[in-house]
């Protein structure tokens, strides 16, 4: 898979099948549109490319509620989700204040028809795009029809009734419901992070813990609770529980995320791993002692290995 991060190393010469959009979290709804792009691609012999955007654009544009959005996927996430779906070519797009200003139509005829030579296009069902979101479904079609290429929508993909979307997965991983959100991404959520130095409180009562520190400060991190979790090390594959919390028992006061990985004996310290969420096992808690709290994390223990 070929990666352009500016608009004018792109030097296409051969007609393409083209998506575009912020493709956060590239939940089900997503996969359903590269899969359509891919059809087309095949049926007309063309290559796929997808345009993405870093930052997403609600932090340039979207104001204080866009400051602090947090995202499903940083831009190598999706990235790596682009390679496994076999995609040929993905743009990746500075956005910026000035190029919030460029208009729908500016953007597909310089950028879809004259650099990426655009033959077949498909959008989601609430797609839009350029100044002020002025690029509809319907003024897409206008252009196409008169700039001589084809354009598809897809439409929402649903699951037990839900439609699937970004806000929607957001809204269950703060809720802590895991399983729900990774029947919408068609994966687990993960995040990845720095083992960084705790007070070693884990050790001390038979549990040792990894705390984490996200490697980047704008990814969505699961509701307080504590999480059966996959943990990726070196590429190796360990389960593990997960505490999001404050450690009430102790009486701390700051968001930590620790993970205890099973099978596990070698120093973490400044490692950086990969956390995969497999299901909510219970809320945090404040215990009435050690023992208390070392009794419940052996139960949840047994149960996270059974997931």
């Amino acid at each position: 898979m070929k990666v352009c991060r500016q608009i004018d190393d792109i030097g296409i010469t051969t007609d393409g099948a083209v998506t575009v959009g912020s493709f956060d979290g590239v939940h089900l709804g997503h996969l359903a549109i590269l899969d359509r792009l891919k059809g087309l691609a095949k049926t007309a012999d063309l290559e796929t490319t997808v345009i993405t955007f870093d930052p997403h654009p609600q932090k340039v544009i979207g104001g204080e509620r866009g400051r602090e959005l947090r995202l499903l996927s940083t831009i190598s996430e999706k990235l790596a989700v682009f390679k496994n779906e076999a995609i040929d070519r993905v743009v990746v797009i500075p956005f910026t204040r000035d190029f919030a200003g460029t208009s729908a139509e500016q953007f597909v005829r310089r950028l879809l028809v004259e650099q990426l030579k655009v033959r077949e296009m498909v959008v989601g069902f609430n797609h839009q795009f350029g100044r002020g979101r002025e690029g509809s479904f319907e003024n897409l079609s206008r252009l196409a029809g008169e700039i001589g290429f084809n354009v598809h929508q897809v439409g929402p993909r649903d699951v037990d009734g839900e439609t699937v979307s970004s806000t929607a997965i957001r809204g269950l991983l703060a809720d802590g419901h895991i399983e729900k959100a990774t029947a919408f991404l068609g994966r687990h959520y993960e995040l990845s992070g720095t083992v960084i130095h705790g007070d070693g409180r884990g050790r001390q009562i038979g549990f040792p813990t990894a705390n984490i520190q996200v490697l980047d400060d704008q990814k969505a991190v699961p509701g307080r609770g504590v999480y059966a979790v996959d943990v990726f090390i070196d590429n190796e594959r360990y389960g593990g529980m997960m505490n999001i919390g404050i450690r009430p028992t102790f009486e701390y006061d700051l968001l930590t995320l620790e993970v205890h990985v099973f099978s596990f004996n070698a120093d973490l310290y400044g490692k950086t791993i990969r956390i995969a969420f497999k299901a909510f096992i219970r809320e945090e808690k404040k215990f009435s002692g050690i023992e208390d709290l070392k009794r419940q994390l052996a139960e949840d223990k047994l149960a996270c290995e059974k997931m």
